[in-house]
């Protein structure tokens, strides 16, 4: 039987050996990755100019020709210096045309990324194109793209995010009776892959909240505890526990997933139906269809009815972690090495050496002595019995009677307000905006948000009889005219 690994070819992790060069790897993983995010929404392939460049760019941005001499000067013995380099000293990575050379030979950035994209088609993970012009297009193979973009989330360091797997599971098979394009073959497949990668990310999630228990009792310094806990594993795991029990809660939509499930395993009829679609949307004959079928059914009944061990050991794990790192936090605050005792040790041979050396006074970022008094008991020191309170007794709200000249001035300028609010000309150049051209407009032509609104449908009927506008109300036979919650008499606008 051939192996699935044999389209790899032979050398394609022999880049990161780099010879013994440790920080070599680090810059052709981060170049790789440069290229990838070129090419992942390319559809032509990439200008060998544009990658020359990129590569270039990180060179020059990512200080790596100082991280990359340094390691050579640390790791490359005498004998292996350039031929015109002086014997005796470490081979140099120059990208500069003034140093001598560099552990390529190139002397400059162009000449240096010009050889790692040699480097890079030697192991195969790019392809060179050369066309008539005698331009260069660079694309990387499909399984560097799957390669790379597993590294790309392993840089990333995210965490599996619950994004509504169950939840789209639930919707694709408890859609049979509401949607009449219902492809039961498609929702079959598309809800095994969403619980496959739900149960996934579970395990996932479990293993990496052990580790960061592990983590919480090696970490020494209360600092690092805290980092740990308020910044990596609430940034990292948090949101995802959260979103566990609350959104993607399996117990939602398990219980639905699984009776409509079972339903279709036990009728051959739909079985068999499914089976045939399932064969026209891919290459296998109905009878391997069906078995494949079969066993999607079969895997999304296990793995949701299995569920609860998994989430009880990710609750018990989380909880575990919560312990740990309060204990860690705690012990580090009271062990030998940080007790009162030892403390004032130390605070003692800090005060003997500032005196050894002359200073009488304590320095200004010292810590200054407590000036808080000590409180004595008294009869407040101790545990009295609640006390029945008194009834409310809200006070009396008393409405202070206006002057009529301040009545005459409120009202005054109440009037003012409203007839800048819905002034004349505010009101007609509104309702004109509605004709579009038109001579008439019925009500049922208005725009519903002015027809839903009552109080700008009464202003605009109140002023249809005012001078200063340009439209008139006409009522018109008919049948009266729902408004939401209300109904009027049907009418007409008409331009004056």
């Amino acid at each position: 039987m051939a192996n699935p690994f044999d389209v790899l070819p032979l050398n394609l992790f022999n880049l990161f050996s780099t010879q013994g060069y440790i920080t070599l790897q680090r810059h052709y993983m981060a170049i790789l990755l440069r290229i990838y995010g070129l090419a992942e929404f390319n559809r032509f392939g990439l200008a060998r100019e544009v990658v020359v460049a990129e590569i270039v760019d990180y060179l020059t941005g990512a200080d790596a020709e100082a991280e990359i001499a340094v390691e050579m000067a640390n790791q490359a013995p005498a004998e292996s210096a350039a031929p015109d380099q002086p014997t005796g000293g470490p081979a140099v990575l120059s990208l500069s045309k003034d140093d001598p050379v560099s552990i390529t030979g190139q002397k400059s950035g162009q000449d240096y990324a010009s050889y790692l994209i040699r480097r890079l088609e030697e192991t195969g993970w790019i392809e060179r194109e050369q066309h008539a012009d005698y331009s260069e297009t660079i694309s990387l193979p499909d399984y560097a793209f799957t390669l790379l973009e597993a590294l790309r989330k392993i840089e990333e360091q995210k965490p599996h995010e619950f994004t509504g797997q169950i939840y789209t599971a639930h919707q694709l098979i408890t859609a049979a009776e509401t949607n009449k394009d219902f492809s039961p073959a498609l929702a079959v497949t598309q809800a095994y892959e969403n619980v496959r990668q739900m149960v996934r990310g579970l395990s996932e999630l479990n293993q990496n909240i052990r580790r960061y228990v592990e983590r919480a009792t090696r970490e020494k310094e209360i600092a690092d505890l805290l980092r740990l806990q308020f910044d990596d594993y609430s940034q990292t795991l948090g949101a995802s526990y959260h979103a566990l029990k609350t959104s993607d809660h399996v117990s939602r939509y398990r219980r639905d997933i699984i009776n409509q499930l079972q339903t279709w395993q036990l009728d051959p009829g739909w079985l068999t139906q499914t089976a045939d679609e399932m064969a026209l949307q891919s290459r296998l004959n109905p009878a391997q269809a069906e078995q494949t079928l079969s066993g999607y059914l079969q895997f999304v009944i296990h793995q949701l009815e299995g569920l609860d061990p998994l989430l009880e050991d990710i609750d018990q794990r989380h909880a575990q972690y919560l312990r740990t790192s309060l204990r860690q936090i705690r012990y580090q605050l009271g062990n030998a090495d940080g007790s009162f005792k030892d403390r004032l040790v130390s605070l003692a041979r800090h005060l003997s050496a500032m005196r050894d050396e002359g200073e009488d006074y304590l320095p200004e970022e010292a810590p200054a002595l407590r000036q808080h008094p000590v409180g004595l008991p008294d009869i407040h020191s101790y545990y009295t019995p609640p006390q029945r309170r008194a009834p409310f007794m809200p006070d009396t709200v008393i409405v202070p009677t206006l002057h009529p000249e301040d009545l005459a001035t409120l009202r005054s300028l109440t009037m003012k307000d409203v007839t800048q609010a819905f002034s004349p000309e505010k009101v007609n150049r509104k309702v004109l905006g509605f004709f579009n051209g038109h001579k008439k407009l019925h009500i049922s032509e208005i725009p519903a948000d002015v027809s839903g609104d009552l109080h700008w449908l009464t202003t605009i009927l109140a002023y249809a009889h005012h001078p200063e506008v340009a439209y008139g109300l006409e009522i018109t036979g008919g049948d009266p005219v729902d408004m939401g919650t209300y109904r009027v008499v049907p009418f007409e606008l008409y331009k004056l």
